[in-house]
């Protein structure tokens, strides 16, 4: 396992900081390298820059002749159902209550009451 993760990183650092970020998971079998990627734009992108990522591989001190990126559907599935859990502190929550008391009635002050509402009850 640990083996793998200096691939990975090795392959992330061969990328630019936008691209590795998609970059989850890699394999290395038959001197293919297989990179599992977020996207389908992120495997094309990945394509693009074989090259160089086969070569950062190589310098490290793996056999790598080829790259073949897989969209990782299941890992993209569990993303888009990951939500932030955001907490306001209770005197924050109190301010934006005050703050709405002052705003004249109107979409900003329905907003911020919302938003003193919704976090009070947590």
């Amino acid at each position: 396992m640990d083996e793998l993760n200096r691939l990975l990183a090795t392959v992330r650092g061969a990328l630019p900081p936008a691209l590795a970020a998609t970059c989850i998971a890699v394999a290395l079998e038959n001197g293919v390298l297989q990179v599992g990627v977020t996207s389908s734009a992120a495997a094309a992108r990945l394509k693009l820059s074989g090259e160089a990522i086969v070569e950062a591989v190589c310098q490290a001190g793996w056999h790598a002749t080829a790259i073949r990126p897989r969209v990782q559907v299941e890992l993209q599935r569990q993303k888009a159902r990951r939500t932030k859990d955001l907490s306001i502190p209770p005197a924050a929550v109190e301010a934006f209550g005050q703050l709405a008391e002052r705003l004249d009635r109107g979409p900003l002050r329905d907003a911020v009451l919302r938003l003193a509402k919704r976090h009070r009850s947590r």
